[in-house]
């Protein structure tokens, strides 16, 4: 069952999906000089862009407050980045602007759709 694009129809007529690319972290290189450059895989989507809402600012408050945040849903799955794990780090790019994914909200099917805190970011991913 496609829950995203159902809930999307139903939702659209109040907050409009808007085309956005979903940047897959895909490790990264070592460049000559040691330094290393991030990689990404992308796929173009729609996504439905939410301001934060009580409960999610709870989930986040261990997050500091003065970046320019936001909710994404998004019909696939993504990752924030896990250190430990050495995964993640996945990036929206809409509005004109790079959105890292910050913190997963919630997950639905075997990456059906998603629900991301994204944060905006001052300087571009690599391309």
């Amino acid at each position: 069952m496609r829950l995203f694009a159902l809930a999307g129809r139903l939702s659209g007529a109040v907050n409009p999906c808007v085309a956005a690319t979903l940047l897959r972290s895909a490790g990264s290189v070592t460049n000559p000089d040691g330094s290393q450059t991030p990689t990404y895989t992308t796929t173009d989507i729609q996504v439905e862009v939410q301001a934060l809402a009580g409960e999610d600012l709870q989930l986040v408050a261990n997050i500091a407050r003065a970046a320019d945040r936001c909710v994404v849903y998004l019909p696939a799955a993504a990752q924030a980045l896990d250190r430990p794990l050495q995964c993640g780090g996945d990036i929206l790019r809409f509005y004109g602007a790079d959105w890292l994914i910050t913190q997963s909200l919630e997950q639905w099917g075997a990456g059906e759709w998603s629900k991301v805190l994204v944060t905006r970011q001052s300087s571009p991913a690599p391309a």
